[in-house]
């Protein structure tokens, strides 16, 4: 149609043509989910440590997390793979993954991890909103082998012994795990307590298990080291040679016990990655990531 415009100039349009853009509804804001790393940079670990991240809720899909996540070692990407688990660690993270390769990690290897997921879906109406960084270090290969049918434990390092020392495994009633543990910290001061005893202030613990397994010097317990199992599932030391092992190990390190009394060491259970079969693991536990 002609339109005439207060000038007395005539302007044609087109009838039907909208003259204002369409509305439109802005984007619905997606929920985040915080991703937190346990450990800080700079660090130097066993070859057992796996990479540990805390999510801060539920999600729905780890498939854009996993392929967003990139690894070297000493410059060169290696090939790993995430495992989500539910988390007792904090309230406010209900959700940790664990990283790591097929094998341990090399031993005197600079890890570099980038994480850069801010902004990916995270299933539904969730999304990432951070991205992280891990550098780390890895030491000697030191690993422990807890032979419960001698009363011992063989630490080597770099395939080299370091040492063998007698020990006590649990009682039949408070058996110590079998499997691949790792040592997840170092010098707690605690209390325990059993048949016949209650100690607090114990020496040079070394931690396997969120509830309660440690290498730890047992001077109560001299009689049975090397000779019976008589703990209440730790591995009780002299204290010399406690104090040994304490000052040689690290966090990270492998502590293996092919024949221990007790049941399967399983994954949330303490850093048990390594007793998940890798096919099992690569398919990504609560949450699939392929």
């Amino acid at each position: 149609m002609v339109v005439t415009n207060a000038d007395g100039k005539s302007t044609t349009v087109t009838s039907g043509a909208p003259t204002t853009p369409a509305s439109s509804k802005p984007a619905k804001p997606k929920t985040p989910v915080h991703v937190a790393l346990k450990f800080s940079d700079g660090s130097t670990f066993g070859v057992g440590i796996p990479i540990i991240a805390y999510l801060s809720r539920h999600i729905g899909d780890a498939k854009a997390f996993s392929a967003a996540t990139k690894v070297t070692v000493n410059g060169t990407p290696i090939k790993g793979a995430w495992y989500f688990e539910p988390s007792s660690a904090d309230k406010k993270y209900p959700v940790e993954a664990h990283y790591r390769p097929q094998n341990y990690w090399p031993a005197h290897a600079q890890v570099h991890m980038d994480l850069p997921v801010k902004g990916l879906s995270a299933g539904g109406t969730l999304a990432y909103d951070d991205s992280l960084t891990s550098d780390f270090a890895t030491g000697a290969a030191n690993i422990s082998t807890v032979d419960d049918s001698t009363h011992t434990i063989t630490v080597t390092s770099d395939g080299k012994q370091f040492g063998r020392f007698p020990v006590s495994l649990g009682a039949s009633d408070t058996p110590t795990r079998s499997g691949v543990k790792v040592i997840m910290e170092k010098g707690a001061s605690i209390c325990m307590s059993g048949p016949g005893y209650s100690e607090c202030g114990v020496k040079y613990t070394q931690r396997l298990t969120y509830d309660g397994e440690y290498l730890h010097a047992a001077p109560w317990n001299l009689r049975n080291i090397g000779h019976a199992d008589s703990s209440n599932g730790c591995t009780n030391m002299t204290t010399a040679d406690a104090l040994k092992v304490y000052n040689f190990l690290k966090i990270g390190d492998v502590v293996m016990y092919p024949n221990a009394n007790g049941g399967k060491m399983q994954l949330g259970q303490g850093y048990g990655d390594w007793n998940v079969p890798w096919s099992q693991w690569q398919t990504g536990g609560m949450y699939r990531t392929r």
